[in-house]
């Protein structure tokens, strides 16, 4: 169950690194037409989508050291699964 938060968390960062090299892998990105997608590159949204999931990936592997370190091992599960949800 602590693993699981481990692991979310360096699959979070993958993501957030695919989405920075691989910006074709974002939900609805390929269907936009090419103006719509300058328009996202322009705004930036491939870069907000790795700053998200690196965020995202972040918050749960501190939260597998934050509940090691205040012995409260069920703390990092329910991080994890708020950064979720939320993300």
């Amino acid at each position: 169950m602590i693993m699981g938060s481990i692991l979310s968390g360096v699959i979070f960062l993958a993501v957030g690194q695919f989405i920075r090299v691989y910006p074709g892998i974002l939900a609805g990105y390929n269907n936009r037409s090419e103006k719509e997608r300058e328009i996202a590159e322009k705004n930036r949204l491939p870069f907000y989508g790795f700053l998200l999931f690196s965020a995202m990936g972040g918050i749960s592997l501190h939260s597998y050291v934050i509940s090691r370190w205040l012995e409260f091992p069920h703390l990092s599960s329910s991080i994890t699964l708020i950064v979720t949800l939320s993300g």
